[in-house]
């Protein structure tokens, strides 16, 4: 079944969307002689939750889609919308797409719209006139109306065809005649193909001002030629320093003509701005910030906001520059609102050389006491102590990253005594965020799990705190519980293998998903990186194109970044780069001469606990498939010494009984490192090679069912792998330490 987002009780104001599979919808359109409009969305995708919540829920919105279509909601990731949405190529989110009752597609576009602007494209779009192909018969007969080269030019322009929508309009532009140009069933080629006061079309309004505020109204016409002249100066008005921007001095000279020429009436602020980069075109970096001090009453709010969000290149600039800027972004913070005053506030701090975040929580157990705030800062860690009061911790913190900190209470009414003589203080995380703020509602108890309650704040801390308690899993909360009590009893919490298995599983499931549902979060883009492991390196790079640029920016999203470019050639689906190694019996081992068979690669070493628990599996799984699988395993060692490498790896091998085909990379490592061959940045990692040489699957921390993807050698490899990444992979069940290891040098 479709699922469907909207609620029932919002039919009778908005579109009726049923909860039909396809083969039901196409009969009920086929009964009620209607087409079948399907919104194709995805959980993650803001635009589509906008259309959901603000324009498929107004009542004239309603009154045309459920008089002409069966309406539909389609997850395309999810049940038989993976299937639509592979039938009808959708490849963005959200994707509308109009059927006959027969199936065949009639109409489709992409992308929000407000309500009436939605309607009319739809309208216009399963009207055979305003069809694709309508628009462009009536186009190549000649037809030349204004609406129409309007919609034929944003159909050239949505489907791809940026230039030739672009030769339509100039085409256009260029046979009217100087009466058209200036009529307001023309004014679209200025409002929607005129981008800058560079465009012939812009330069003809400029110069026929008066014409146009005739026929279209003065506020209409000065407000384009505003617009135009506005994005012109700014760069001129930027804090980036001059010489570095290559001014041409006779394209400002030009630039002024054109704003004293075009006499606007509100033309005042420009000529602020005016002054403003008279001022910066001369260098002086104190003079310019005392103009904008001087200058910045007079602006609108985004002009303030544009020149104060240069001020970040002034991070180079002496003590005195800093702090002259970081004062002047003090007093005017208030030019913007939620995200671009966070932007303008970080900017502000990075300047001073700090970093703040203010904590607040309430705590009901305890009115007064002492808490320590630790956290890694330059790979260093630091531990500060605050005092609280009247039930309410409330601290300011300073840092120059955003990272994650733990606070631990030192009041006696918490602590809890243990059998080792020792006391366990309740504790909690929680994430430190430039400009950000959090408010907390903490509920303590001796020897218990602090349960941690989001009330108010930043995003990336909100979010910290969504994953790391709101969304914390039976699982988790059993074994932190466990943590706990055998602290107090001293225990040893090692001895429970079987329930950190449990709990680290069900952490795994709930971050990736977490991942896959937040890509608009820094704390998913953080978990990415710190799980990379986790995903296929093709899911990865589906996930991170979702990412914000500001995201991709940051830290975390430049190392994923990085990570993708390595791996570009060493992900499923791609060939296998060839190698050749001598085994442990001094025979020359070649994966060109394994063509036609099925190749495992283990990478592994004798110093890696979580390999050595594999083995056992490993050899099930040889002894089960040894005829249709190769099995290789090559071993990695952590000593620069040959000799010593080469005992440790052969004590393994025998010690472990595997009778397979051995590798030590280590040995002729200058001619052919595997390691860096298959991109190993983690152990073990298995790897493994179809008869024509392709990767078709790899597995971290855990074990390829060979004979699984073996068995179903003619499916989708990429499907199988995303099944096993949801329904998360049977894991080796660790010894004391850990599931992975990380290559060391």
């Amino acid at each position: 079944m479709i699922a469907v987002i909207l609620p029932l009780s919002s039919f009778a104001q908005g579109v009726d969307f049923k909860e039909l599979t396809m083969q039901e919808a196409l009969a009920l359109a086929g009964k009620e002689k209607k087409m079948i409009f399907i919104d194709f969305y995805t959980t993650w995708c803001g635009p589509c939750k906008m259309m959901s919540s603000e324009v498929f829920t107004q009542e004239q919105v309603g009154t045309y889609f459920n008089r002409v279509f069966v309406n539909m909601k389609v997850d395309a990731e999810k049940g038989e919308g993976v299937e639509l949405a592979k039938k009808y190529q959708v490849r963005a989110y959200p994707t509308f797409v109009v059927l006959r009752a027969d199936g065949t597609e009639v109409y489709r576009t992409s992308g929000a719209r407000p309500a009436e602007e939605f309607i009319d494209k739809i309208r216009k779009g399963i009207d055979p006139k305003w069809s694709p192909e309508g628009l462009a018969r009536r186009y190549k007969k000649g037809e030349r109306t204004p609406e129409l080269v309007n919609e034929y030019a944003l159909l050239q322009m949505e489907t791809g065809n940026i230039e030739l929508g672009n030769q339509v309009i100039r085409e256009y532009f260029n046979k009217l005649s100087d009466k058209k140009r200036v009529k307001p069933e023309n004014l679209f080629l200025y409002t929607r193909y005129a981008l800058n006061y560079r465009d012939p079309k812009a330069d003809y309004m400029f110069a026929h001002k008066d014409r146009f505020v005739k026929e279209n109204g003065r506020e209409e016409v000065e407000s384009l030629l505003y617009n135009w002249l506005r994005q012109q100066i700014m760069p001129f008005v930027a804090a980036r320093v001059v010489s570095d921007m290559e001014v041409n001095e006779g394209e400002w000279i030009r630039l002024k003509e054109k704003i004293h020429d075009a006499d606007l009436s509100n033309g005042k602020i420009l000529a602020e701005l005016e002054e403003i980069a008279e001022v910066r075109l001369k260098n002086s970096m104190k003079d310019y910030l005392d103009i904008c001090r001087e200058k910045f009453p007079q602006l609108e709010d985004r002009d303030c906001f544009s020149i104060l969000v240069g001020f970040g290149v002034l991070k180079e600039q002496n003590e005195e520059i800093r702090q002259a800027a970081a004062d002047l972004l003090r007093d005017n913070l208030n030019v913007a609102e939620g995200f671009n005053k966070r932007v303008l506030y970080s900017i502000m701090l990075d300047l001073e050389g700090k970093k703040e975040f203010r904590l607040r929580a309430a705590i009901d157990a305890v009115k007064k006491g002492k808490v320590i705030v630790s956290y890694f800062s330059k790979e260093k860690f630091v531990q500060e102590e605050h005092e609280f009061d009247n039930h309410v911790l409330d601290i300011s913190m300073a840092g120059k990253d955003t990272l994650s900190a733990g606070v631990r209470f030192l009041c006696d009414e918490l602590a809890t005594p243990t059998a080792r003589g020792t006391k366990q203080n309740p504790h909690f995380s929680f994430m430190i965020v430039p400009g950000e703020f959090a408010v907390l509602k903490l509920d303590l108890e001796k020897g218990k799990v602090p349960v941690v309650k989001w009330e108010k704040g930043g995003p990336v801390s909100r979010d910290f705190v969504r994953l790391n308690y709101d969304l914390l899993t039976p699982e988790e909360k059993a074994y932190n519980q466990l943590m706990i009590d055998n602290i107090i009893q001293g225990g040893d919490i090692r001895n429970y293998p079987e329930e950190f298995q449990r709990s680290f599983d069900a952490n795994k499931r709930k971050t990736m998903e977490f991942i896959r549902n937040n890509p608009d979060s820094y704390i998913a883009v953080m978990k990415l990186a710190e799980h990379y492991i986790w995903f296929d390196e093709n899911e990865t790079e589906d996930i991170y194109s979702r990412f914000p640029a500001n995201l991709k920016g940051n830290s975390y999203g430049r190392i994923i970044a990085q990570r993708l470019k390595r791996s570009q050639d060493f992900r499923i689906g791609m060939p296998a780069k060839n190698f050749e190694k001598k085994d442990m019996n001094g025979k020359t081992v070649s994966l060109e001469e394994l063509r036609g068979k099925y190749v495992l690669l283990d990478f592994w070493g004798s110093w890696c606990a979580p390999c050595r628990a594999s083995h056992p599996h490993l050899k099930e799984l040889y002894e089960k498939y040894k005829k249709q699988v190769v099995f290789i395993n090559v071993a990695q060692e952590n000593v620069k010494d040959q000799n010593e490498a080469r005992k440790l790896w052969k004590t393994a091998v025998k010690e472990d009984g595997l009778t397979w085909t051995q590798i030590l990379n280590n040995e002729g490592r200058e001619t052919c490192d595997m390691i860096r061959l298959f991109n190993i940045s983690s152990f073990p990692t298995k790897v493994l090679i179809d008869p024509n040489g392709i990767v078709v699957a790899r597995m971290v921390g855990g074990m390829v069912d060979a004979g699984e993807v073996y068995g179903r050698r003619n499916t989708d490899y990429d499907s199988l792998r995303r099944d096993r990444l949801i329904k998360s992979e049977k894991q080796i069940t660790p010894p004391k330490g850990g599931v992975i290891c990380f290559i060391v040098g």
